[in-house]
C-alpha cells in the first residue's frame, strides 16, 4: 500500500498545467485594417495551474516589431454579467453575461488590467499598479502576447469551467473587436462596429491533490479485480 500511495503522488505531481488551444481562421480582419495581421488572431492557448491561469495569444504578424494592438478577454464564469458591455466601454458585448474583462497592450513597454463586474465595472488589477494590485502580468515574443493572472482574480479553483472570447483591437476609445477567436468570419465590417462575443469554453485542470484520489481510486479498483 505504500508503495501504491507513492506512486500515486507521484503521477499526481507529474501532470502537467491544463493546456487548451484553440484556433481562428486567418485573413478575417476587414479590408483597409493594417498594421501586417497584428489584429489577426490565429491562435489562442488556454493554460492553468492550481493558482494562475495564462492566455497566449498568437497573431499573423510580429507584434513586437509593430507594436499598438490592444488584445482583449472577456469572461463569463457565472450567472448574471454584463451582457452590454465590458471594463473598457468599448462596443463589444457577450450576452451570456460577462463577470471580467482583461485589456492588454504592447506599446509603451506593454500593460494590462483586469476588470470585474458587479453592477458596474471597477478595475481590480493592473500592471501599473503596487502590490498586492497588481496580480496581472503580460509579455510579448514575435507573434504571441501572453498575459497570466491568478485563479482566485477570476473567481475561478481548479476544477471550474467558464466561457470566454479573445478580441484584437486598435488603440482608439470606440474602437470595435476587429476579430474574435471564436468568429471565423469577419467580425465588423468598420472600426467603431459594435459585436458579440463567440463564446468558447474552457475547463481548468483539478487541482495535484484531486488528481491523486482519482488515481489511488483507479489503481485500487484495478487491484480489486484482479
Amino acid at each position: 500500500m505504500k508503495k501504491l500511495l507513492m506512486f500515486s503522488l507521484m503521477l499526481a505531481w507529474a501532470v502537467p498545467a491544463s493546456a487548451t488551444v484553440y484556433t481562428d481562421a486567418t485573413g478575417d480582419t476587414f479590408p483597409g485594417v493594417g498594421g501586417g495581421g497584428i489584429l489577426d488572431i490565429s491562435s489562442v492557448e488556454v493554460t492553468n495551474t492550481a493558482t494562475d491561469i495564462t492566455f497566449a495569444i498568437t497573431l499573423s504578424a510580429d507584434i513586437v516589431a509593430t507594436d499598438w494592438g490592444k488584445y482583449m478577454v472577456i469572461i463569463d464564469t457565472a450567472a448574471g454579467g454584463d451582457t452590454a458591455g465590458n471594463g473598457w466601454g468599448r462596443p463589444i458585448s457577450m450576452t451570456s453575461g460577462a463577470e471580467y474583462w482583461i485589456g492588454s497592450w504592447v506599446d509603451s513597454g506593454n500593460g494590462a488590467e483586469l476588470h470585474s463586474y458587479s453592477g458596474a465595472w471597477g478595475l481590480t488589477e493592473a500592471t501599473y499598479n503596487a502590490a498586492p494590485d497588481n496580480d496581472i502580468s503580460i509579455s510579448t515574443s514575435t507573434n504571441t502576447a501572453t498575459i497570466t493572472t491568478t485563479m482566485a482574480n477570476l473567481g475561478l479553483t481548479p476544477g471550474d469551467s467558464f466561457d470566454f472570447d479573445v478580441f484584437s483591437s486598435g488603440g482608439g476609445g470606440g474602437d470595435g473587436a476587429i476579430d474574435s477567436l471564436g468568429n471565423a468570419g469577419e467580425q465588423v465590417a468598420d472600426w467603431g462596429d459594435s459585436s458579440d462575443a463567440s463564446p468558447q469554453t474552457y475547463v481548468t485542470v483539478p487541482e495535484p491533490a484531486t488528481i491523486c484520489l482519482l488515481a489511488i481510486g483507479g489503481i485500487l479498483a484495478i487491484r480489486r479485480r484482479s
